[in-house]
């Protein structure tokens, strides 16, 4: 048979493959499954269209979904969009095709209680009464009726991609309630597939593996694991890691580069319901034992001797097994892992039990581990794929280190569930990395801005093929505008994305993207869907447009805690207005259009003679010129005649490799682009700026 959705936006929306018709396709291979929705449509509109996309098909059943854009604009009553929905299904039976009715403004199931109860958000009398005349229509024409697609999925944040479209995950709920329908009609049961709404990362990995188990899930130099091979080598070092730690779910730090073994430590750990405790390997080790003695791993995995300080650290905890994957004679082999002769039996997780505790940098304080749980990374990844527009024909670059956020948080569960590929690599050379682009023909390119000046700065970008590029992102750091600038030229077919987020956010929270990213380089972007942001100042009232103070985020939008140190998270907790805020320590504003810039660290905050000077808002001004390559801004005290200044400005600046630069050049310019008193008093010229094992500038180093 053939079936036709037919619909405004509710029809037309999921994404690539993600509308509730491309799902049931999926379920009813054995019919033509057609979409014909129309975002921002009205019933007035569709029968305009219902001859040459519908009846010229000539289907034997229509899915009509018509009501929500009638009921906001609400430029007619309702008793004429019922008109329009009853020709509609006159006209189908005449011609002998079965009408099923799709409604949305019936009552929806609270999760709290599990009962039927009337929508709060976009219902009202109107729609009731649109509920009375559809149900109405359904009864006299004997058509089969659904008061509420949506009415599994309202209260879930995971299942949209704003507050009035679902997802891909959401459409499968849409299409759970369509397909016992379609089932009567058809005289079959559906497949199952793409059913279940996923609650942990297991549910993501073990779909990928079960529906695309010969596409690529991972590509590192010249070996390519399809998802069906790297789940039977992420099955036997379950078994392996479950052994050699005697524990069921283990929890097991990663102290490696980005490599193959990581990505199957990752998924291993998934498999067993165990928690990956990143290890960034540039950390010392009063930092390293800070992580080793608050979350006590079951094991750890190191790349070889020459990792000293891990391995010192974990010399004070003799009852730790450490694996490397070049062992000498002190160290196990990681490889003696991966040769387990039964695979392990995978334990799904609950969604809120931890997967991931990533660790802050502990650049003025020892790190702490924040604890993201399976539904906090159910949420970043749909929250990922709405910001970056992920597809899921997308090849993507994984060049962001594997003990950061960007990496374990969204790249890899994102791959997952879009069942795309993974390019990994180490290589962080601009010629390296745009030869994988051509070999690859990668599609998305998250990174940091240290690594994107690189690329800009290749003298010649001709003898590469980069053209399946499509979207480059970035984070982690400041973005100089002329780099934003100079990526345009070097790319002007891909769109670029500034997105931003915190080691203690769930989720990505804001995305700059579009045209946007062409009109406000400087901007974070605009906070994404269910993130809910605030800009506070010192008395805590609501900051103004344009007016800087501390950013802040709801608390649903945070972790739940640090591993061990439950109260170094209520030390950032703030009650404002019956509400709890988590205090990020960043000086940010918002304008009138909701766009979001960042200021800098409070503590960077200088005040020359009383008036407030933000760190970074110097360091662009510098930045602007083309002999800069990086700039970072402190406070000093003030000294001599500029005494009563209190405090002076003082600039580090690293001039671009070959070029000159002098004080006099740097302060003209400065006299152009700021007032008087933001010009930095002291100019220091370096061949590098300090970093700290984040790769952030370590300002506390400058003297």
């Amino acid at each position: 048979m053939k079936i036709i959705c037919f619909g405004d936006s509710l029809t037309s929306c999921g994404g690539f493959d993600g509308r509730y018709s491309d799902i049931l396709q999926d379920r009813f291979p054995n019919h033509v499954i057609l979409n014909r929705g129309v975002g921002g449509e009205t019933w007035a509109d569709g029968l305009k269209r219902l001859a040459s996309d519908v009846l010229a098909e000539w289907p034997d059943v229509v899915l009509l979904e018509y009501g929500a854009n009638d009921w906001w604009r609400d430029e007619r009553p309702p008793a004429a969009w019922a008109a329009d929905l009853e020709e509609a299904v006159r006209r189908l039976l005449s011609l002998c095709i079965r009408p099923v009715i799709l409604g949305v403004f019936g009552p929806y199931r609270c999760h709290a209680t599990g009962l039927l109860q009337d929508k709060t958000y976009g219902f009202d009398d109107r729609a009731r009464k649109y509920r009375e005349l559809e149900a109405d229509i359904a009864r006299r024409y004997a058509c089969p009726y659904i008061p509420n697609i949506q009415q599994e999925i309202i209260d879930d944040r995971c299942c949209w991609r704003d507050r009035n479209h679902p997802n891909e995950i959401g459409n499968r709920s849409v299409a759970n309630i369509i397909a016992p329908i379609l089932e009567n009609i058809l005289g079959e049961t559906a497949r199952p597939i793409r059913t279940a709404r996923p609650h942990n990362l297991l549910d993501f990995w073990q779909e990928a593996v079960a529906l695309a188990p010969d596409r690529p899930a991972a590509i590192s130099g010249n070996t390519t694991l399809t998802y069906r091979e790297a789940q039977q080598q992420c099955l036997r070092l379950a078994t392996g890691l479950r052994t050699a730690t005697g524990v069921e779910r283990p929890k097991v730090a990663v102290g490696l580069p980005n490599c193959l073994e990581y990505y199957l430590v990752y998924w291993a750990l998934v498999n067993l319901g165990g928690v990956i405790i990143p290890i960034n390997p540039w950390l010392k080790e009063d930092s390293l034992d800070a992580i080793l003695n608050t979350v006590q791993p079951d094991l750890l995995i190191v790349q070889g001797y020459g990792d000293r300080d891990i391995l010192a650290s974990a010399a004070r905890h003799p009852t730790l097994p450490v694996y490397a994957l070049f062992p000498d004679a002190s160290l196990r082999n990681f490889n003696t892992l991966m040769q387990a002769d039964v695979p392990a039996t995978p334990c799904a997780p609950a969604e809120d039990d931890p997967a991931i505790v990533m660790h802050t940098s502990g650049t003025t304080a020892a790190p702490k581990g924040a604890i993201m749980r399976h539904s906090d990374l159910i949420f970043n990844v749909v929250t990922t794929i709405n910001a970056q527009g992920f597809q899921p024909n997308d090849i993507h670059l994984l060049v962001n280190p594997m003990f950061h956020c960007t990496a374990l948080y969204s790249s890899l569960p994102a791959a997952a569930f879009q069942k795309t590929p993974v390019v990994i690599t180490a290589e962080t050379q601009a010629d390296a990395l745009l030869a994988l682009v051509q070999a690859h023909r990668i599609t998305t390119f998250l990174t940091v801005p240290s690594i994107l000046q690189r690329v800009v700065a290749l003298p010649d970008f001709s003898r590469y093929d980069v053209s399946s590029l499509r979207v480059i992102g970035y984070a982690g750091s400041f973005m100089p505008v002329k780099t934003v600038r100079q990526l345009q030229a070097a790319f002007p077919m891909v769109a670029l994305h500034n997105f931003f987020g915190l080691t203690e956010t769930i989720s990505a929270t804001h995305v700059l993207n579009g045209d946007a990213s062409l009109d406000r380089p400087d901007s974070i972007g605009r906070t994404l869907p269910f993130v809910t942001a605030r800009i506070t100042a010192e008395d805590g009232r609501e900051c103004a447009d344009d007016e800087v103070g501390e950013l802040l985020f709801a608390r649903e939008n945070v972790i739940p805690g640090y591993w061990g140190q439950p109260e170094r998270l209520a030390e950032a907790l703030i009650e404002l207005d019956g509400r709890t805020w988590f205090r990020t320590g960043d000086l940010a504003s918002r304008d009138s259009e909701g766009f979001y810039f960042i200021k800098g660290r409070k503590k960077d905050m200088i005040i020359v003679g009383g008036e407030n000077v933000f760190a970074a808002e110097v360091e662009a001004a510098i930045m602007l010129l083309a002999a800069v390559k990086e700039v970072a801004v402190k406070g000093i005290p003030a000294t001599g005649i500029r005494e009563s200044l209190g405090e002076m400005i003082k600039a580090y600046v690293v001039p671009e490799p070959g070029m000159t630069l002098t004080e006099n050049e740097l302060r003209r310019h400065c006299h152009k682009t700021l007032p008087s008193y933001k010009i930095p008093h002291v100019i220091q010229f370096l061949d590098a700026l300090p970093r700290n094992p984040a790769g952030k500038v370590a300002k506390t180093e400058l003297a």
